[in-house]
Parts: C-alpha cells; sequence; structure tokens
C-alpha cells in the first residue's frame, strides 16, 4: 500500500513538474504587464513604450504599460512585489524604489532584495548642472568659488526630497567641499523653471528637458553627472572628467519581477530585450529620450542592486534625509 502512494505522489509531482516546465517553454501566451510607478511622459515611461513594440513583435503578445505613480515610486513598486511571480507583471523603474526610499520612507511593504527577481539594467539617465546665466559662473571652478566666497547663499533647487537630482547636489556639495541650500520643488519641471527665473542658482537636472533651455541660453551648462559623457550631450564633459574622481549619480533603469518567478521566464525576459536593446534604431530613439542602453545578465543586476543599496542608502544620509 504504501509503495502504491509512493508511486502516486511521483506521479502527481512529475506530472505537476511537467505542466510548469511546459508554462515556461510557452511564455509569454497572454499579455504582459509593465508597471511604470510615475505619470505617463517621463523618462521611464517613454522607455517602456519605446520597448513595447519591438517585445510585441518578437512574442506576438500584447505589451501593457500601466501608470501607478506616488510615493517616489513606491507605490507601483509595492503593486508589482504583491503580483504572482508569473513573468506576466513586470516593474520597470528608477533606482529610487530599489534603493533610495528604504532610506526614504520609514515603513516599506516590500523589501528590494527579497521580494523581487532581478531581470536585467536596462540604462541610466544621466543628470546635468545647470546654472542662471546671470550668475558669474561660466565653469565648475567658478561654482565652487562662488560657493565658498558666500556659503549657503547659493540656491539648488531639485524635483524633490530624496530624488536623484537631490542625491546629486549632496554628493556635489560633499566632493567640492561647500554649501549649498538645498530647495525641494514638486518636479524636474518647476526645479528647472526656478533656475531660469532666479529663483534658484543650480540645478541637477535630466538632460532633455533641459537641452531646449541650454540652446537658448536660459541656463548654463556645467557638467553631467555619469561616469561616461551622455549619449545625447556627448559636447558637455563630465564631473568625473573634471577633477571629481568617481562621481556618478545617475538615475538607472531596471526592471524586476516579483519573487518566485521561474529562472526560465527571467533569463526569456533578458535575452529579448538584451536583443532588443541592440536594435540600432531602438538604441537611437532612446537616446533621443535621455537614457543610455545598458543590459546585463539577471546575475549581473542582482550584484548591482546588493552593491547599490548601501550606497544610495549612505547617500541619503549624507543629505540630511531622515525616514518619514
Amino acid at each position: 500500500m504504501r509503495a502504491k502512494w509512493m508511486l502516486a505522489i511521483g506521479a502527481l509531482l512529475l506530472a505537476i513538474s511537467g505542466s510548469t516546465l511546459a508554462a515556461k517553454a510557452d511564455y509569454p501566451d497572454k499579455p504582459i504587464r509593465i508597471v511604470v510607478p510615475y505619470t505617463p511622459g517621463g523618462t521611464v515611461d517613454l522607455l517602456a513604450r519605446a520597448l513595447s513594440p519591438y517585445l510585441t513583435k518578437a512574442w506576438g503578445q500584447q505589451i501593457i504599460v500601466e501608470n501607478r505613480p506616488g510615493a517616489g515610486g513606491s507605490v507601483g513598486a509595492e503593486y508589482v512585489a504583491a503580483a504572482p511571480g508569473d513573468g506576466y507583471t513586470l516593474l520597470l523603474s528608477t533606482n529610487s524604489p530599489l534603493t533610495t526610499n528604504v532610506a526614504v520612507f520609514k515603513m516599506l511593504n516590500y523589501d528590494p532584495l527579497k521580494d523581487f527577481v532581478p531581470v536585467i539594467l536596462a540604462g541610466e539617465n544621466s543628470l546635468v548642472l545647470a546654472v542662471d546665466p546671470r550668475l558669474p559662473i561660466k565653469s565648475v571652478d567658478d561654482l565652487i568659488a562662488l560657493a565658498k566666497k558666500e556659503p549657503g547663499r547659493l540656491i539648488g533647487a531639485s524635483s524633490g526630497n530624496g530624488s536623484t537630482s537631490h542625491m546629486a547636489l549632496a554628493e556635489f556639495e560633499k566632493m567640492a567641499g561647500v554649501d549649498i541650500t538645498h530647495v525641494p520643488y514638486k518636479g524636474g519641471v518647476p526645479s528647472l523653471t526656478a533656475v531660469i527665473s532666479g529663483e534658484a542658482q543650480l540645478v541637477f537636472a535630466d538632460v532633455v528637458p533641459t537641452l531646449p533651455m541650454i540652446r537658448d541660453k536660459r541656463v548654463v551648462a556645467l557638467a553631467t553627472t555619469g561616469l561616461n559623457r551622455s549619449g545625447v550631450t556627448p559636447q558637455i564633459p563630465t564631473l568625473n572628467e573634471l577633477g571629481f574622481k568617481g562621481f556618478s549619480v545617475t538615475a538607472w533603469i531596471a526592471m524586476v519581477a516579483p519573487k518566485g518567478t521561474p529562472q526560465a521566464v527571467v533569463d526569456k525576459l533578458n535575452g529579448e530585450i538584451s536583443t532588443v536593446l541592440k536594435d540600432p534604431e531602438l538604441r537611437a530613439q532612446i537616446i533621443k529620450i535621455g537614457i543610455d542602453p545598458l543590459g546585463d545578465t539577471p546575475d549581473q543586476f542582482a550584484d548591482f542592486l546588493r552593491k547599490e543599496l548601501p550606497i544610495w542608502k549612505q547617500r541619503a544620509v549624507d543629505a540630511g534625509l531622515k525616514p518619514e
């Protein structure tokens, strides 16, 4: 009798295993939802919508981009963390919900390392250090000299407490040894407008919306924040080049899946996204929206995320942020 039960259980487990493998092989067999934890029209949203037709063509399944903004990206991240781990609900996000928000919010209903499976590091978005052209500032050295001459007088705008622009400002202050008064605004456009109007004197802003202002000489671009020059502004040097060795504060953009997502599904997602990111037409489109395409393996991204988390936590401390 016991032998019969063991055979029956073995057969059941084999059947379940076989159906699971078949499901992985058939993935995807229905529409995939990519959750963007920000409002429509932003950099991450534009990337998701640029990727969608390429993935639809590859898999023959509709890709649905769903915007779930709020709490610095935490609302959308929490939603995906609670979704089934079947590969049909994914999160495409900047680093904030996966790193900075751990230090910014007292309570998060998800753990970036435990509740998600890394899929791919898709790209990074450098910021540009832009200043008021009415000031006698033509270089980073000029900015530092003025900031040291009058500590605390210069106002640095940001797109909000804990934002990448805020972190870039705090990192700049730390490395330059200057005191700049931080004033958070409700988004990137208002913070850039503050500099144009003279309400603030400098801002670390997204490259693409700043470009028209640079061309019209409404702001002066001094440097960008990546280790390497941005593909959309190759003429602007990096802070790293200008003596701030190792300065790299960028809004990297990555995809993660809910925990429990089968490795075969993760590998398939990673493989196809890696492939389309190499498409010349798509790369040109992505660079135009201010993103430098990247791409790595799930294991490489997992290692990267583990290393980045404490770095951004420390940046939040350096910026004087206290959990709310």
